[in-house]
Parts: structure tokens; sequence; C-alpha cells
């Protein structure tokens, strides 16, 4: 069994609105709705508060399960919610609730590059300089960005995952023996953070 996980937990405090990010309109569409809609293929489950259950378990037709507070400790609930009530689960796939422009046929191509390796995680090559403190020069060609999604054989990532380590990237915790595949994009994959991504993401939605 494949399960997609969309983190939905945020409050959205950088994107300075009453309600978090992920659940303004986009083009008339929740922003979530469109990473819903791109995990149609698969089983899904919605990480998110608890005020926010009911309602997103109507409209996306998914099970949710509590947010904790802090990034890893949602996806930690996730992979025990997933432990407790499907066990048989192979392959699972987080998705950021606040990135509209994940598509299906990238979900699939995840889930498949998966029966040959450990993770797959969405990377970005850096083309600006980078800077270090202390250092006058950073070989920026050693270095990648992590974006959502990423992509995981259950049991592996359910065995080694903690809540309470400073990873920033799920895959930051696997064992350093895992065999993980970093797939390269050049596509927008904009993450709505700040208040100037919505007319942004506004923009690249209306000429795609």
């Amino acid at each position: 069994m494949n399960i997609s996980i969309i983190l939905s937990g945020g409050t959205g405090a950088r994107f300075g609105n009453n309600s978090p990010k992920q659940y303004n309109t986009l083009c008339g569409k929740e922003i979530i709705g469109y990473v819903a809609d791109s995990l149609k293929n698969t089983k899904t489950l919605i990480v998110c508060t608890e005020n926010d259950m009911e309602r997103l378990s109507a409209a996306y037709g998914a099970e949710c399960a509590l947010a904790g507070n802090s990034h890893n400790a949602s996806v930690k609930s996730g992979l025990e919610y997933i432990k407790s009530r499907y066990p048989d689960c192979e392959k699972v796939l987080f998705a950021d609730a606040a990135r509209p422009f994940l598509k299906p046929s990238t979900v699939d191509e995840y889930f498949t590059l998966l029966d040959s390796f450990d993770a797959v995680i969405t990377a970005r090559h850096i083309t600006d300089s980078l800077g270090c403190d202390g250092k006058q020069f950073v070989d920026r060609s050693s270095f990648y960005l992590i974006q959502k999604p990423e992509a995981f054989r259950f049991e592996m990532l359910h065995n080694c995952f903690s809540a309470s380590s400073p990873a920033t990237a799920i895959v930051q915790q696997l064992p350093l023996e895992a065999k993980i595949k970093r797939y390269f994009i050049t596509e927008h994959n904009l993450k709505i953070t700040y208040p100037g991504d919505l007319p942004l993401a506004k923009y690249f939605m209306e000429h795609e």
C-alpha cells in the first residue's frame, strides 16, 4: 500500500494573515486543494490541527491525524497513525500543504522509484552565490536545496525517525547506508510562505 501525507499543521506566522497560508484561496481554490488533487491516485492522510480535521476530511475525502508542535512532531504523528492503522503500508510520500504545483505524474514517479531506492527527494541546484561565516569562498557545487515532496520506504523511515531531531528535512534522519535518489528539478515548486508569494503563484497558475 502507498500512502501520501499532506503536512498542514503550520500556522503561517510568516504569511501574516488571519488564517494559515495553505487555507488561502488561489485562483478560486484553496491552496491545499491543489495538493489534495495531485494525490488522488493514492490514499491520503492530512496532518493538521484538531480544529481543521472535520472540515478537511469532508472537503478532500482524506483521513486526518493530529499535527504536533513542530514539523518533525507532525511527521512522527503521521507515521504512527499509519503504523497503527495500515501496517501493510510499504511506501509513504510527504507533501507540503502550501506547495500547490505538485503534479500527479511526479507522485506516481516517486512511488515507482521507491522500487529501487529507500528514499526519493526533491532537490534543486543552488544558482546563487553561497556564503558561510568565517569563509571567504564556498563551493556551491557540493550543496543543494531539499524540498518536498519527499518519499520513503515506510519501515526504514518509521524505524529511524525522531520527533526531537533538529534535522529540517525528513531524509536527513535516514541511516548513512540508505539508498537515496536525489530528483533534481528546474521547474517551479513554489511554497507559499510570504504574502508576495500569492500573486506570484497566481501568475504561474495562469500561465502554465
